[in-house]
């Protein structure tokens, strides 16, 4: 599928949709969700490479992301403060993420990896909420995500 195409199925600019192709442009957890429908594709698998591709009925989304993320980060015993120089993040910018702001698969992948949770089960509650043993866990960056042309 052309990026334009893609772009038009999805309500997204074929100019952003092509920037995330060529790794020049980092997406939200909401824009890998929505891309994730249009191909019909789990979005774990497009935005950080975990699960299987193939998606397992409802549409992928980020409704209560925050609430994940405030959960874990509570059971890890952490304040707000502490998980966001973890992530490398400033306190404002992860309060905005905690109270349900949007931010991309790079950052969330270090918030995941801060709490030693999948990204896929952090950003859309895809999968295990723990990686099993076998996989390293490690920040995702695009060029890890597959390819989505």
């Amino acid at each position: 599928m052309k990026p334009a195409a893609l772009a038009l199925r999805v309500g997204r600019d074929s100019e952003v949709v092509a920037n995330i192709e060529a790794n020049e442009r980092i997406p939200t957890v909401g824009t890998v969700a929505r891309l994730a429908s249009g191909l019909q594709v789990s979005a774990g698998w497009l935005g950080f490479g975990v699960g299987e591709p193939v998606s397992q009925g409802a549409a992928s989304s980020t409704d209560g992301m925050s609430t994940r993320l405030a959960a874990a980060r509570a059971a890890h015993g952490l304040t707000k403060a502490a998980l966001a120089r973890l992530a490398d993040l400033s306190p404002s910018a992860f309060a905005k993420i905690e109270n349900g702001g949007q931010t991309g698969v790079d950052v969330l992948a270090a918030l995941a990896k801060a709490l030693g949770v999948s990204p896929a089960w952090l950003a859309y509650g895809e999968g295990p909420q723990v990686l099993p043993s076998r996989r390293r866990a490690r920040a995702v960056t695009a060029a890890d995500a597959p390819a989505l042309g």
